[in-house]
């Protein structure tokens, strides 16, 4: 079997489809093209032995749920190019990374860095979610959010509670995303959405995980000045069709992520991304108004302009308006 378990489409997938492989040495071979390098012991009945498989590329992501028929024992040499994250969906995986050891369950995750090396032992069968994410995009994301370079791997501590807190709403985002792509009747996210969900995931887990870094994303920082703020701006209202994420608008500031939106905050009261939703919403009425007698509706050009829940869209439409989308577009 190839890697069909898998399907490339960027920046995002559609579904994933089950697969079963009962062939211990396909199954090693297709979890390495999926994720990384690593030796598959089957610890139970081989006469048992059955991995079933769902995966698909999400951009810089991937995003995968298997289960095994029997007791099995993954051990896995450092990613190096990626970090991974396991969440046990129906029972619990002994894992452990380097000298750390832990129960991976439904409420409790498990974040593997990329410069060590990590073992899941499976004593019976358990649905495990694993997203994998590219090295280089979450460092680039940790230097957007701290205004600077990194150099070396983030050394996440291993567990990551996902019963509250900032663990708990990372958790609901990524299973937005697991929903979406493993619902065939789901559509694909708009474009302009799709890199801005991607680096939310990669963000949340930098701001959710326990790592080397953590400290210093949580000390306080300076609002930047009018000037930058001024910058910001202009990137924005030059290009809003554009998929902008808030990490595009802070290099094109000059600053840093949290000092760009403290910045807002003190400056208009509101933050680079609500300040982008509200030029795209003036782009819609602005097409609304000129639509005359055309055939386009308001789904059509609220969807042009990136939202795709229209109740959410008509919702802040009228708020900021007075009026909903089809009044504008009737008036």
């Amino acid at each position: 079997m190839s890697t069909g378990a898998l399907r490339d489409q960027k920046p995002y997938a559609t579904a994933a489809a089950e697969q079963c492989v009962t062939d211990i040495d396909e199954a090693r071979s297709l979890g390495t093209d999926l994720y990384h390098a690593h030796d598959l012991d089957v610890l139970g009945d081989r006469t048992r032995f059955a991995l079933r498989l769902e995966a698909v590329r999400v951009g810089a992501l991937t995003v995968g749920w298997l289960s095994y028929d029997t007791e099995v024992r993954v051990e896995a040499a450092a990613p190096e190019s990626a970090y991974q994250v396991n969440v046990a969906c129906t029972g619990s995986v002994l894992t452990w990374s380097g000298e750390d050891r832990m129960v991976a369950s439904p409420l409790r995750a498990a974040v593997y860095r990329a410069d060590r090396a990590h073992a899941l032992q499976w004593d019976r069968p358990c649905r495990t979610f694993g997203l994998r994410i590219e090295r280089d995009v979450l460092d680039r994301q940790l230097e957007v959010l701290l205004g600077h370079r990194v150099r070396s791997p983030i050394a996440f501590d291993l567990p990551l509670d996902l019963s509250r807190g900032r663990g708990y709403h990372w958790w609901a985002l990524v299973q937005a995303l697991a929903g979406q792509v493993h619902d065939p009747d789901c559509p694909p996210p708009h474009p302009t959405l799709a890199a801005s969900l991607e680096h939310s995931i990669a963000r949340g887990l930098l701001l959710a995980a326990g790592h080397d870094y953590r400290a210093e994303l949580e000390a306080p920082v300076t609002p930047a000045r009018p000037v930058a703020v001024r910058k910001a701006v202009d990137y924005i209202e030059s290009r809003p069709e554009l998929p902008l994420t808030v990490g595009d608008i802070a290099d094109a500031a000059g600053v840093g992520v949290r000092v760009l939106q403290e910045g807002f905050r003190a400056s208009l009261g509101t933050t680079p991304m609500s300040y982008l939703r509200g030029v795209r919403l003036a782009r819609v009425r602005h097409e609304l108004l000129e639509a005359g007698d055309t055939a386009e509706s308001v789904a059509e050009v609220a969807f042009r302009w990136g939202f795709t829940h229209l109740g959410r869209f008509a919702a802040r439409y009228a708020e900021l308006y007075g009026e909903t989308p089809s009044q504008t577009l009737r008036g």
